[in-house]
């Protein structure tokens, strides 16, 4: 009778033993590969160390949903089609249609978080980790581009928006001269043929380039011995050019080419005045775009695969851009960066013609 007594107490002792291993709960400094550290809580059990998965999903912005009871974890992994699950209560991870049967030892379970043996995150997951027990530190390394470092890099490049967009911040603007009188380039040429028991002929070519009253001109002088120096076989132009000028840019006179249909045998000679350019408008104008997206949710703005701009959606996920327009045909980019990895793109093409006239401008020809 004390033998049988014996037997009853001492066995459910020794069940309850192998369901509770016991464990020791500290702080290890994780540091991973090009982001950083961070101290977070791990189990040891028997020299082997557990971590917990998710503090380590949160920290490399891996999508993770534990369950009420801590029994499960699920979430996906980097694509929002790599979905996983680790189930405490069969001793499973299903991870991309496959499923890891687990021993009840591989994974512990406290009140604050779910354990898992820190080789399953090196087989199963692809981030290798190597614990250091004499530093308590572990070292977690991997080959893909996980969501942390994709937000760094990222970050990187919005930091460098300016530098990108090709805006240069000067220091002194030196403004243009209208000198009274400038003497620039003298070109000219000679040219000699004659032939024996035929008549010379000589060609004499001068071009000069030189400023007065502000504006440059331009003198093209031609001479053949055997024809007379005439005046519409000459070329003289004097244009005077202020781009900072909205109302009148520029002003010609001396011997104008003009855009006809029709040929005419003499060529014209006048003044003009044009509030149009010397350089060619690039710039049309910008053009309002905002849309809903998911709430808090990156959106950068790409015109022709170059980063412009970025904001962050407030809660309702709404955003507004200027983008900015130019001739021609411009793809306009929206990308779109969840908390956990998650991406999205979205391309339109604007064509604006380059007969369009910004807004409150005009021209005179």
């Amino acid at each position: 009778m004390v033998y049988l007594l014996a037997i009853v107490i001492v066995f459910p002792v020794a069940v309850n033993a192998q369901e509770n291993p016991e464990y020791e709960e500290i702080s290890v400094f994780l540091n991973i590969q090009k982001v950083g550290g961070a101290d977070i809580p791990a189990v040891i059990v028997d020299e082997t160390i557990y971590l917990p998965v998710a503090d380590i999903f949160t920290f490399l912005k891996i999508k993770n949903t534990p369950s009420a009871q801590l029994d499960s974890i699920s979430g996906f992994f980097i694509n929002q089609s790599a979905t996983y699950l680790i189930d405490n209560i069969h001793n499973r991870i299903t991870f991309q249609d496959k499923v890891y049967d687990l021993k009840s030892s591989d994974m512990v379970k406290t009140e604050t978080a779910l354990y898992l043996k820190s080789n399953y995150f090196g087989q199963i997951f692809g981030l290798d980790c190597v614990f250091n027990f004499r530093s308590l530190s572990v070292m977690l390394t991997t080959k893909l581009e996980l969501p942390i470092i994709k937000e760094m890099k990222l970050e990187e490049m919005r930091n460098n928006i300016n530098r990108l967009k090709g805006e240069v911040k000067t220091d002194t603007v030196i403004d243009r001269k209208y000198p009274l009188f400038h003497f620039g380039m003298a070109d000219w040429s000679v040219n000699n043929n004659q032939t024996i028991g035929g008549r010379m002929d000589t060609r004499i070519n001068l071009d000069l380039g030189t400023v007065i009253a502000g504006g440059e001109a331009n003198i093209r002088l031609n001479y053949n011995n055997n024809t007379p120096f005439k005046e519409k076989q000459q070329q003289y132009l004097w244009r005077f050019v202020n781009n900072d000028h909205p109302l009148l840019r520029q002003v010609m006179a001396g011997k104008i080419s003009s855009q006809v249909t029709s040929s005419i045998f003499n060529p014209i000679v006048g003044v003009q005045f044009t509030n149009t350019p010397t350089t060619y408008r690039r710039s049309f104008g910008t053009y309002t775009l905002s849309d809903i997206t998911e709430p808090n949710w990156v959106v950068e703005l790409y015109v022709n695969n170059v980063l412009v701009d970025y904001m962050k959606a407030d809660a309702s996920g709404f955003y507004k851009f200027e983008v900015p327009l130019v001739y021609g045909n411009s793809a306009v980019k929206l990308k779109f960066y969840g908390p956990w990895g998650e991406e999205r793109v979205q391309e339109q093409n604007i064509s604006i013609p380059f007969n369009f006239l910004p807004l409150k401008s005009w021209n005179i020809p």
